[in-house]
């Protein structure tokens, strides 16, 4: 099987439950440049569905099964990693990665597999896990595919960096920064705002 740092696409196989963790999972990866599969970003308004997962299961080089009790009771995971199991096995150019999110039995079939442990809850670990990655590599690949698409992003002092209003989406150019200063505490405030919509927040500088 392919070392996962070589790998670059991903099918991210899940239960319902579970997708605000996948998702955070997922987000990270395609922050470092990767592609993923995941049912809610990657099939589109009147696609089939089977044909949609048929196809990127064809494709991907990677299967993720993120197992937990909620996937085993879930016909639509079993379905998809039974299916993975038979198309990637024995198949040199890909891999099947499983990551464990609580401590629910592995089907037997991939019971002997070298598995991720995602049982804290980080979806930072996992992504890097996942990638191959170490230390600072997917801050690097991160700060990487921002430069590559042109996203200017701003450094605003209370907050921290910005690329878009938190609440409208507005781009930077859109934001603006404040500052108060509260005499009795002798504190300074600082922070960004929208002008767009008005969001604002901030802290203690």
């Amino acid at each position: 099987m392919p070392k996962l740092s070589a790998v670059h696409d991903y099918f991210l196989s899940h239960a319902g439950p579970d997708k605000d963790f996948v998702k955070g999972v997922g987000t990270r990866m395609q922050l470092a440049g990767r592609e993923v599969f995941l049912d809610e970003w990657s099939i589109e308004y009147g696609e089939s569905i089977p044909g949609a997962i048929e196809t990127a299961l064809r494709e991907n080089e990677a299967f993720v099964l993120f197992w937990s009790e909620k996937a085993k009771e879930s016909a639509w995971t079993t379905k998809e990693y039974r299916s993975a199991v038979s198309r990637f096995i024995d198949d040199d150019d890909r891999t099947l990665v499983l990551v464990r999110l609580d401590d629910t039995e592995v089907p037997e079939l991939i019971r002997d597999m070298k598995w991720i442990d995602g049982r804290g809850g980080d979806p930072d670990a996992v992504a890097d896990a996942l990638m191959g990655m170490r230390g600072n590599d997917r801050l690097i690949a991160m700060q990487n595919t921002l430069s590559e698409l042109g996203i200017r992003m701003e450094y605003f002092h209370g907050y921290g960096v910005l690329l878009a209003c938190p609440k409208c989406g507005a781009t930077v150019d859109k934001l603006a920064g404040w500052s108060e200063t509260d005499d009795e505490r002798d504190d300074t405030y600082a922070g960004a705002r929208c002008t767009v919509c008005g969001w604002h927040d901030g802290g203690e500088i």
